[in-house]
């Protein structure tokens, strides 16, 4: 029973040395040895990770919520630069018309959205949400910030059929169509 405790304490010894050489415990300057990395490393096993399994749809509403905070960012800031990030297709095309007609214009727009979106159907690459959301986006002064205008109070509500595409590991919006009300 003895010798166990005596080789346990030896071997504790020469692992806690070995972790100290391989952290530069001392000031000569001197590389770890090979020798004493690898007994460090082989006295700690590793065990797999397990990995979450992607949730499609929660994949759809992040995409589609960072959709609206970039879509935002450009049309108050005029800059166009970041939107192919959360967009494609046609609506990318005529996001970018959007903030250069902003710009030439002299205008910023604050966009204020509650969004309610519903995924409705996801097929492959492509996903298709409803969007019922109150907007309360408004023009504002580019010196102040402020709005030029009262901005309506709640404000309408709106309805977009909003279609995802999966590029390169990415939904993106690729189309939004707004649902006329009667």
């Amino acid at each position: 029973m003895e010798w166990r405790g005596v080789t346990k304490a030896v071997a504790s010894s020469l692992l806690v040395m070995a972790f100290a050489a391989a952290c530069g415990g001392d000031d000569t300057g001197q590389t770890p040895t090979a020798t004493a990395t690898a007994a460090a490393s082989t006295s700690t096993p590793t065990m797999p990770q397990p990995t979450a399994t992607p949730d499609p749809q929660a994949e759809v509403l992040a995409a589609y919520d960072k959709y609206w905070e970039v879509y935002g960012q450009a049309l108050r800031e005029h800059d166009a630069s970041r939107l192919s990030e959360v967009m494609t297709g046609a609506r990318l095309e005529r996001a970018i018309i959007e903030v250069e007609n902003l710009q030439r214009q002299g205008q910023l727009v604050a966009v204020v959205v509650q969004s309610s979106p519903v995924v409705v159907t996801i097929d492959g690459d492509h996903a298709l949400l409803i969007d019922d959301y109150h907007n309360q986006s408004h023009l504002i002064d580019p010196d102040t910030g402020r709005p030029l205008q009262p901005t309506p109070v709640p404000g309408p509500t709106l309805r977009d059929q909003v279609t995802l595409q999966l590029v390169g590991g990415t939904w993106k919006v690729s189309e939004s169509v707004r649902e006329v009300s009667e």
